[in-house]
C-alpha cells in the first residue's frame, strides 16, 4: 500500500473576498510565465494569536478569462488542471514562513495546454515567489 501525502486543496485556502482580490491587483507584485500571469501580495502576520484562520499562510485563487477561452468547458478544464498542479507543487512551499501570501494565478493563453506544461509553470512560479 502506497502512502500519498495529504495535499488536498481546502476551502479555507481559497480567496473568496473581492476586496482582497482588489488589494492584490492594486498593491501586489506581478510575475509572468509562458502560460500564467501571477499577482501576489505578502502581508505580515501576528504569530502570537493562533486561530484557525491563521493556519493557512498561503491563500490562492485561479482565474481564466472568458475573453481568452470562450467555451466554459475549456475554462473549467484549465481551472481543474491549475488546481491539481498547485496541489502537487504545494510541498515545495516552505512550511515555516512568517508572512501570509495571497496569490492569484491567471491563465492567459487562447489555446489549451497539457497538464505537464502547467505543472512546470507552477514549479517555476512557486520557486520565484518563495525562493527569490
Amino acid at each position: 500500500m502506497q502512502f500519498f501525502p495529504n495535499n488536498k486543496l481546502k476551502k479555507k485556502e481559497l480567496i473568496k473576498k473581492k476586496t482582497i482580490v482588489n488589494k492584490i491587483f492594486r498593491n501586489g507584485k506581478k510575475i509572468e510565465n509562458n502560460l500564467l500571469k501571477v499577482a501576489y501580495l505578502e502581508t505580515a502576520t501576528a504569530t502570537s494569536n493562533y486561530t484557525a484562520k491563521n493556519y493557512f499562510k498561503v491563500k490562492i485563487a485561479f482565474f481564466v478569462s472568458k475573453h481568452t477561452l470562450i467555451k466554459s468547458y475549456q475554462r473549467n478544464r484549465i481551472k481543474r488542471l491549475m488546481r491539481r498542479s498547485y496541489q502537487l507543487n504545494k510541498k515545495i512551499i516552505p512550511f515555516k514562513i512568517k508572512k501570509r501570501y495571497y496569490i492569484i494565478f491567471m491563465y492567459f493563453k487562447k489555446t489549451l495546454h497539457n497538464f505537464y506544461e502547467l505543472k512546470k509553470c507552477f514549479e517555476h512560479i512557486i520557486q520565484k515567489i518563495f525562493f527569490k
